[in-house]
């Protein structure tokens, strides 16, 4: 593939077209030139997905990474005749979310402003100097105050449980499999797999070779993939809900950690180049959804390496495969905030029912019911 300009794909030189001079443009003709500027900018690139609005075409396709000098010289001329709600929504991108008024070398006041905040920036670190050594001096006399205030005056008891609570999990797996209903999600355990991981395949340290690959690159949009936790069979469940015949092809992985971060179970099920953790008891599983068993102690658990901690949050990756990066993967969290648990949902059904699952945001998943119960793995 020939490439002209940055992650520009195809060989013809990256030189848009000028917009003609004339009267001001309506709202849809000005979407509909700003699509055929991207366009012409784009040359052959893949576009993972297309909105109608073009500033969030261009911000959901990484395409302000294509405007260079000429191409922004270039874009001025079809911001010329555009309405000024357009105009102000361009110039909002194209400064990186900050409003500019023009494009091209800052104007003599700007360059006085700017002089002005770097003569205000030297005075406050001299003066933030000071105030951590102060700041530092109070801080060490309120700490040893407070710890001698709480041994004497203030008893408190110890935490006993983590951050998801369940019910009934006295009951055999078998028997709580088919009890409670339909799922209902619980939106504060209810996660997008939204951000972006990449590390470059190579040598040297990982963290220097973090990098910002292409959505295209990975194995779905962010968003695309929604999962939330229930109880079922007297168990904690992750499901997974993506687009049809998602579960064919991704790699899933679940992880439950303490506040620190330490692992306490991971799972990992589908076509997987590296599989971490043990394989998943597939408890639901259709072209949309699939329910995956999670180990989620409700107390306290003593770590190997010393200490103890509790369940506080599930991570959650859809791992992609490219020889070119080291790590790809789509990631979400469900965690809960403070310290009180919340109620997992329960849900139940016999085997080869058929289970709806909708976790909001436009995703509603189906599964089978499969009979494989939690510990099978």
């Amino acid at each position: 593939m020939v490439t002209s300009g940055f992650l520009r794909a195809g060989g013809e030189p990256n030189v848009p077209p000028l917009a003609p001079p004339g009267p001001t443009w309506s709202f849809d003709e000005a979407d509909e030139q700003a699509h055929g500027f991207l366009v012409s900018v784009a040359g052959e690139r893949t576009m993972p997905r297309y909105l109608d609005d073009p500033v969030e075409h261009a911000r959901a396709n990484g395409l302000m990474l294509l405007f260079s000098e000429g191409v922004a010289a270039s874009f001025e001329t079809y911001l010329a005749r555009m309405p000024a709600p357009r105009v102000e929504a361009w110039r909002d991108l194209i400064a990186g979310g900050a409003s500019s008024e023009a494009f091209g070398p800052l104007t003599l006041q700007e360059q006085l402003d700017e002089r002005q905040v770097s003569d205000a920036l030297q005075k406050g670190r001299k003066q933030r100097v000071i105030n951590l050594l102060v700041g530092a001096a109070v801080t060490i006399v309120v700490v040893i105050g407070g710890v001698v205030l709480w041994n004497q005056f203030l008893v408190e008891e110890g935490r006993t449980s983590g951050a998801f609570r369940f019910e009934g999990d006295d009951e055999p797996p078998a028997l709580a499999a088919r009890e409670g209903g339909p799922p209902v999600a619980n939106e504060v355990l209810t996660t997008g797999l939204a951000d972006t991981v990449a590390v470059a395949a190579g040598e040297g340290e990982e963290v220097d070779r973090i990098t910002v690959a292409p959505l295209i690159d990975f194995p779905f949009a962010p968003g695309d993939v929604r999962a939330s936790l229930f109880q079922y069979a007297g168990s904690g469940h992750v499901v997974f809900v993506g687009p049809e015949g998602f579960t064919d092809t991704a790699c899933l992985r679940a992880s439950v950690v303490t506040a620190g971060l330490r692992p306490l179970d991971t799972v990992t099920t589908g076509p997987c180049t590296q599989p971490v953790g043990r394989p998943a008891s597939v408890g639901c599983v259709g072209p949309t959804a699939v329910l995956l068993d999670l180990r989620i102690p409700s107390g306290e658990v003593q770590l190997p390496e010393g200490g103890s901690g509790f369940a506080e949050a599930v991570r959650l990756q859809v791992v992609g495969d490219d020889p070119e990066y080291e790590v790809l993967t789509l990631r979400g969290t469900i965690e809960v905030g403070g310290d009180e648990a919340v109620d997992v949902p329960r849900f139940g059904g016999e085997i080869d029912a058929e289970i709806e699952f909708d976790l909001g945001g436009g995703r509603v998943g189906t599964c089978t019911i499969t009979g494989d119960l939690p510990g099978a793995g």
